[in-house]
């Protein structure tokens, strides 16, 4: 297969800028490379946005990273090293997590032994979680199905109640979802493997090696980065969680910045990809012209992109997931000390009783990233997450809750949940619509006939990476894009689709 000449990037958030920057780096510099962003500012949902004489930094969309996977290594050539704002293993924000079931606060077991023996005996969902975990290696396993929801498998291997609570509560934290329509083989990837291999989570935990689940190629791109990233992951070695001085959407902006400096890359806004037509080259339409390429790199939502394929039969489950909409509310008080508790923050699981607002949880942003407003640790910054699966049925609709009702209802749910009366210093609100894919039961065999279409109808001329694929979280995005890019421009002569994890999924 003759390497491409003419890249066209359908989308500028993460995953696009980071396919475009992999790509600069390894092919020559008469390669053409075009990204076509729809809105007018890259980065996606990544939005970090200081307000007010203060200065106050509010991230309104993702607003940590974690030190695993391929982020650090682009930071460190992105020259964000000195602007890295950690949380050690050994901060309040990295220990102490909480969720808010039945009607308080309470904290989840940590690294500290006595204060977990604490919780446990204190609370009785938790001591039975506990024995739930003691009990999952004699239950029987389910081998060889094809998938279930993550309720569906984590009440058969442990409790219900472990579902009900806990588990929820996460997925209301990662996904903003339904813990009874995800699917457990494309969100609980380990787990549902262990299980298969070992047939217990918990003896596969204490039997298995972590890389074991790794297929070769990314043990490889684990190598390498480990080799060329030393110091930067000596340094990562005890670090939790990091961000940047100025926010998370410090990474995307410096990766455009190091993309405005190539010539033979294009960075256009504004440019709403409208109709692709594939011939010998692919047109590409947009609202503000025609552009034309070899191979197209779709980040874009799978929905979108079922749109604009010219036959829109032939690709099949491109509009199956649905996407849940988040509201996000910043809220600042010009007071360091009035949280009841230190902490990342808390969850609130389905399960629930009494929440008629819909609140996913709440962020302690001042104790997640505390250095990050000047002078540090002089406000206490919170986000209230509101919605998710629960906005499902109005998502195609104009009636959200107003902005204005969006935060009476936090500041009433933050006076119930963390007795905070005061009245805010600064203030921001925001609806992200249809911002996090949402993986329902079948997304791994539905990716399968994905992925054997795109090689059928649009071989060596379409591939696709981005959230609604393999995973929501910057890591994911930023990792996915670079194994595409990679497998893209290897010496094979296979066809890459971007979804080349089906090739190698586990063999039993």
């Amino acid at each position: 297969m003759s390497r491409p000449n003419n890249f066209v990037i359908l989308g500028g958030g993460i995953s696009g800028l980071s396919a475009a920057w992999y790509l600069s780096r390894h092919v020559p510099s008469t390669t053409k490379i075009t990204i076509l962003e729809g809105s007018n500012r890259f980065g996606g949902w990544i939005k970090s946005k200081r307000v007010g004489e203060h200065k106050i930094l509010f991230e309104q969309g993702p607003r940590t990273l974690r030190p695993n996977g391929i982020g650090g290594p682009v930071i460190n050539k992105l020259n964000l090293t000195s602007s890295l704002h950690a949380v050690t293993k050994n901060d309040d924000a990295s220990k102490n997590r909480y969720i808010y079931y039945p009607d308080r606060l309470v904290k989840l077991p940590g690294s500290s032994l006595l204060s977990s023996l604490k919780s446990v005996m204190l609370n009785k969902f938790l001591l039975k979680t506990a024995s739930s975990i003691l009990l999952e290696p004699f239950v029987k396993s389910s081998k060889n199905y094809e998938d279930e929801s993550i309720h569906e498998f984590i009440s058969r291997r442990f409790d219900k109640s472990v579902s009900d609570i806990l588990i929820s509560a996460l997925i209301h934290g990662i996904y903003a979802g339904d813990v009874k329509k995800l699917s457990v083989k494309s969100i609980f990837t380990r787990l549902y493997d262990l299980e298969q291999r070992h047939g217990s989570v918990i003896k596969g935990l204490l039997m298995g090696n972590k890389e074991a689940f790794l297929c070769q190629q990314d043990k490889d791109l684990l190598k390498i980065v480990n080799d060329e990233n030393k110091e930067l992951l000596a340094i990562m070695k005890d670090v939790s969680l990091y961000s940047f001085k100025d926010g998370i959407e410090q990474l995307p902006s410096a990766i455009v910045n190091d993309l405005k400096n190539r010539e033979n890359v294009q960075l256009k806004t504004d440019n709403r990809v409208i109709k692709l037509e594939f011939g010998k080259k692919i047109k590409i339409s947009t609202n503000d012209g025609v552009y034309e390429a070899d191979h197209i790199i779709s980040t874009i939502p799978s929905r979108e992109l079922s749109h604009i394929l010219p036959d829109k039969g032939t690709i099949p489950h491109l509009d199956y997931n649905p996407s849940v909409s988040v509201a996000t509310i910043n809220i600042a008080y010009n007071h360091p000390k009035i949280l009841p508790v230190k902490g990342f923050g808390y969850l609130i699981p389905q399960s629930t009783p009494n929440n008629p607002y819909h609140i996913l949880g709440v962020v302690f942003d001042s104790d997640a990233m505390p250095l990050q407003d000047e002078p540090p640790r002089t406000y206490t910054k919170l986000t209230v997450m509101i919605g998710g699966h629960y906005f499902n049925s109005i998502s195609g609709k104009v009636d959200f809750p107003n902005k204005d009702i969006l935060l009476q209802q936090s500041m009433e749910i933050l006076e119930k949940h963390l007795g905070i009366y005061s009245t805010p210093l600064y203030y921001l609100v925001d609806i992200h619509k249809n911002c996090i894919p949402q993986y329902y039961v079948g997304h791994y065999s539905r990716l399968e006939e994905l992925h054997y279409a795109i090689k059928k109808y649009y071989p060596n001329q379409l591939s696709v990476t981005g959230a609604s694929y393999w995973g929501v979280s910057i890591n994911d995005c930023v990792l996915n894009s670079a194994k595409l890019v990679l497998n893209l421009l290897s010496n094979s002569s296979n066809v890459v689709t971007g979804l080349e994890r089906i090739d190698t999924k586990f063999r039993l």
